[in-house]
Formats: C-alpha cells, sequence, structure tokens
C-alpha cells in the first residue's frame, strides 16, 4: 500500500518531496489510514479535524481518538467544533452541504495560517464509483462522471486508487484504531443506498467491476477534457463579461447542440441540467423571462442571455421571481448624505463607491462619461438621498422641458430588467431626482451659464 500510494503521489503530481501536508481527518479507517502512511512516505503532516456536533458523543469520541492518535505519534492537530444544524439553517441547504462548505473552507484557513502546501483528503476508489452513481441518478454531464480530480488547487486526493476494501486490510495489519459512522449503514443516505445495495449488485455481475469503472472514468474524463477545450472556444466568441454579469449572445451560439454547449457554458453559474433545457427552449421566445440556479438568475434579453448573481443572502432555487428577490441587500437601503463633511465622504450603495467634490471653477469639461455627474450644487437641497428607483418615479431628462416616467425612460435607454431592478438615484431633498446615476441628470440641475458652483458626484 505504500509503495501504491507513492507511485500514485509521483504519477499524478500531487506533491513535492519537501511539501508539508494537512491531513483531513475524521476518525474513520480511510483518514486514519492515510495519516498513517503520509509520514511513512517522507512527509510533514499535521491533521485537521471537523467535530461538526451532529451525533453528540459519538462525535466527541470521533474527536477523541483522533486527540489520542495524534499525540501518540507527535502529529500537529487542528481541531473546529460546528454548529452545522444552525449554518445550515441560516443558509437554506442540507446538513451534508453544510457540513462540506464548513470543512472545506477551514481546511483552507489552517492551511493558509500554518504554512501547509496541501491538504490532502481520503476519497478512495469506492467513494469515485459511489459519486460517480450518486451524480447520474441526480442528473449531469460527462464532467459529473468523470470521477474526482486527484488534484484541485490545494486539495489532493493520495488515496484515490485504493479499494476501501484494500484500506481497512492495511488498517488491520498495522492495528490502527478507527470508528465508524452509525449513520453510514442507514440507507436513508443516497450515498449508503448506492454503496450497500447497488454497487454488491454490479459487483455480481463483474467482479472487477470497480476497476472496470475507474477505466469508464478515465476515459469519460478525456471526452470532458476535449469538450471543455471546444466550449472555451465558444466561450471566447459568444460570452463577453460586464462587472459580475455574464452575457452570451445567443446567436452565436452553434445551432446544433444548443442545449448541450449552454449546459457548459453556465456549469459554474449552478444552473442544472432541467433549468438549461428550461433556458434552451425559451431562446427564440420572448425577452423577459427568468431562470434561477441557488446562486444566479438569467435573464433573457432580446438576443442576449444575462447572467448575474443573486443577492447575498442565501436563497432557494425555487425562489419567486420578484423585484425584492433580485435585488442586493444593500439595495433595499436609502443613504441621507447631508452637505457637512460631504466631500470628504465615500459612500458605498448597490456594490457601487460614490464620491463627492465641490468646485467653485467652471473650467471643467462638461461630458466626463455617465460614471460622472455633474450638478448644479446650489440648485441642489441638502441632505441628499441615495436610493433605488421605485414605480411611479419621474423626472426631467437632460435636454428636455418635460417630466418623465422612469419606466419608460428605461424602454427608451433599453435597459434590460435586471439593470432596472439595480438602478440607483440620487435624489434632493425635495423629493426631485438629479441624477439617474449611470443613465442621465435631471435637466433642472444641469450645469449653466449662471451656475457658480458645481457638484461632481463620481461612481
Amino acid at each position: 500500500m505504500l509503495q501504491q500510494l507513492k507511485s500514485y503521489i509521483a504519477g499524478n503530481r500531487l506533491l513535492e518531496a519537501t511539501d508539508a501536508v494537512l491531513a483531513a481527518v475524521s476518525g474513520g479507517v480511510d483518514s486514519m489510514t492515510l495519516l498513517h502512511l503520509l509520514p511513512a512516505a517522507g512527509y510533514r503532516v499535521g491533521a485537521a479535524h471537523c467535530n461538526f456536533q451532529l451525533r453528540g458523543e459519538e462525535s466527541d469520541g470521533d474527536e477523541g481518538l483522533v486527540r489520542e492518535y495524534c499525540n501518540k505519534q507527535s502529529i500537529p492537530l487542528f481541531v473546529a467544533r460546528f454548529d452545522t444544524q444552525r449554518y445550515a439553517a441560516e443558509n437554506g441547504i442540507s446538513i451534508q452541504m453544510a457540513a462540506r462548505e464548513l470543512r472545506y473552507a477551514w481546511f483552507e484557513q489552517v492551511a493558509a495560517a500554518q504554512g501547509f502546501d496541501k491538504i490532502a483528503i481520503a476519497h478512495n476508489a469506492n467513494d469515485e464509483v459511489e459519486t460517480f452513481f450518486l451524480n447520474l441518478a441526480r442528473g449531469t454531464g460527462l464532467r459529473g462522471l468523470s470521477g474526482m480530480a486527484a488534484a484541485q488547487g490545494r486539495i489532493v486526493r493520495p488515496l484515490l486508487f485504493a479499494p476501501r476494501a484494500n484500506i481497512a486490510q492495511y488498517a488491520r495489519e498495522h492495528d490502527l484504531r478507527f470508528r465508524e459512522d452509525s449513520s453510514n449503514g442507514q440507507v436513508k443516505y443516497a450515498r449508503n443506498r448506492i454503496r450497500i445495495e447497488v454497487i454488491p449488485e454490479l459487483t455480481k455481475v463483474n467482479p472487477a467491476f470497480l476497476s472496470t469503472m475507474r477505466g469508464n472514468m478515465e476515459r469519460l474524463g478525456a471526452a470532458q477534457r476535449l469538450v471543455e477545450g471546444l466550449t472555451d472556444s465558444l466561450r471566447k466568441k459568444a460570452c463577453t463579461k460586464t462587472g459580475s454579469a455574464l452575457h452570451i449572445k445567443i446567436s452565436a451560439l452553434p445551432e446544433d447542440q444548443r442545449e448541450c454547449w449552454l449546459f457548459e457554458l453556465l456549469y459554474e453559474y449552478g444552473f442544472s441540467g432541467a433549468t438549461v433545457s428550461d433556458v434552451a427552449a425559451a431562446l427564440g421566445g420572448n425577452s423577459g423571462k427568468i431562470f434561477y440556479s441557488p446562486t444566479h438568475a438569467l435573464l433573457k434579453n432580446r438576443d442576449t442571455l444575462i447572467v448575474t448573481p443573486r443577492k447575498k443572502a442565501a436563497m432557494p432555487a425555487n425562489a419567486p421571481t420578484t423585484e425584492e428577490s433580485m435585488r442586493p441587500d444593500s439595495q433595499r437601503h436609502e443613504v441621507l448624505l447631508p452637505e457637512d463633511g460631504l466631500a470628504a465622504r465615500k459612500v458605498e450603495l448597490g456594490g457601487m463607491v460614490f464620491s463627492f467634490e465641490a468646485l467653485n471653477s467652471l473650467n471643467i469639461p462638461l461630458n466626463q462619461g455617465n460614471r460622472v455627474a455633474l450638478l448644479d450644487y446650489d440648485a441642489l437641497q441638502f441632505p441628499l438621498k441615495l436610493r433605488p428607483w421605485r414605480a411611479g418615479d419621474r423626472f426631467v431628462p437632460l435636454g428636455m422641458a418635460g417630466e418623465k416616467k422612469l419606466s419608460d425612460f428605461f424602454i427608451d435607454v433599453k435597459l434590460n430588467l435586471f439593470e432596472k431592478h439595480t438602478q440607483l438615484l440620487l435624489c434632493s431633498a425635495n423629493g426631485d431626482i438629479a441624477w439617474v446615476v449611470g443613465q442621465r441628470i435631471d435637466n433642472r440641475y444641469r450645469v449653466t451659464e449662471k451656475t457658480t458652483r458645481i457638484l461632481v458626484v463620481r461612481v
């Protein structure tokens, strides 16, 4: 087993001889074996243990075992206790997903703070095959059938070559103590059902099923890499980024297999296969339809698909399509800007930072782009207010004499639905809109030959 580990690490370039490795150790047979093997292979090792406080005394027993082993072997140990149930509830995710997010974020923090080069996870060949069937059952593309990555950033998986039976045999031969998670025998969990009921039956059909599946996944992985290369080429032709928004030009998508290409382009934004199918079906339809992933929203806007992040607060994938749900949290707040000290302030709202400057000189170019507003200082009433736009808002667009509804103005300048829902206004204390931020100032607050002072607002 030790020689196989060294060969796998070398063949996949997982570790350098001088690397310090943080091993993620649960107390189970896989991670305890990994913690025994890595020092034997010559690596400087530390251990990281997460107590998710989900199984009471059993969780504490796991922690105790890991502490005892590391103390005897003089291995530095780092332990974190998480309120996993609370984190899951606050973020609207499952307990399993909460535990995953918590542990990987903490592993990265420990590695960075303590100077570890790599983080070793004890996933094995059985885990890889179980993940294949789990993804297959839930719906996936080639990526989900290609097996686990042996290396991914700082994360390495040195035991992927080893079947679980071989790991258990090694633990017995070296008298390694480990603990079995009682929940591993509960078939109410999908992964357990695959391990306990599905894989044994397939092994009856093919006794070498595990190694056969690893070969299948390697070939599927090679096919996925080919697809990724083609997708990268398509991304350069069809996609542009504006800030945090991705714009996909529909006419640039190959007409053959559009759904397939969309799946690849949208994968990193969390859209499911079913949602991508709905997006593909809507490509020839009217503008304005919105689709959601847990983290992003997608708008069909004429010949463009626009993908933007959803607000930071956790939202279920089936959240209703409302103006409130599409706005960042900060967009729902207003900021008052008193005259005193305004020039020294910087104000952040809706992901934008505003700065202010008062000028007595009129010797300044009036056209400075849509991120700068030049306003007649003395026409304004303080305190100014930054706020989101509301239905019924009106202003007098620069160069016009009469009022116009903002909703009509947005149609004129072809703002898409996302842009409308995140539009901010700078208002005078009398309620007038002085600047539709990034779009147009109000004609009543423009700089004229009678202006003596200018308020320069930059975003």
